[in-house]
């Protein structure tokens, strides 16, 4: 079997639906997030996932445990180079409340692009080695997930990424800009 990799977004937590920055912050799934976990992994069943994999936060790993048990796949250590974006003093706000000024006078505290890449290309190369032949599905985050689909398509996306969105990686295309990036050495 070939390698293939994807990544997914988490399933909804009640500060997704307070529209509330969660960052690094550790918020757990709610009982929609439980749900469309659970209805991910049945839809994905017999596709051949094997393997899945979650940053540590744990609203990624309630959601991986959940696909998992609904693929009868297995599950392994956390990825902690995937976890959510650092959204340094604006975790634990509304995002409607913060106003463009406010934003602009932090930015310098908010994790950046660059760096979310730097730590999550080299990770999701590793893995494709490190699990060569297999299916692998990574549940990460939504800012993390939408730089790193961003990145491979070329240029920014409209839509952010969705809970429960699936986004499956050309490992060609991610090995093409890891390059590009300088971001590893092959």
């Amino acid at each position: 079997m070939d390698t293939a990799l994807a990544l997914v977004r988490h399933g909804q937590t009640d500060w997704n639906l307070a529209g509330r920055l969660q960052g690094r912050t550790d918020i757990e799934l709610n009982d929609t997030g439980r749900h469309q976990a659970r209805s991910l992994g049945r839809f994905l069943k017999g596709k051949g996932w094997d393997l899945l994999l979650a940053s540590p936060l744990a609203r990624a790993q309630q959601t991986a445990a959940l696909i998992a048990e609904q693929l009868g796949a297995e599950t392994g250590p956390a990825v902690p180079t995937l976890t959510e974006r650092s959204f340094g003093p604006l975790e634990g706000r509304i995002m409607a409340e913060v106003s463009d000024l406010e934003a602009a006078e932090v930015q310098h505290e908010l994790e950046t692009h660059q760096q979310i890449l730097d730590r999550a290309l080299p990770a999701l190369l590793q893995l494709v080695q490190e699990h060569a032949g297999r299916r692998i599905m990574v549940v990460s985050h939504g800012a993390t997930m939408r730089t790193i689909r961003d990145a491979l398509a070329g240029s920014r996306q409209p839509q952010g990424v969705e809970n429960g969105e699936v986004i499956d990686i050309d490992l060609k295309r991610l090995e093409e800009i890891a390059a590009d990036l300088d971001t590893v050495r092959l």
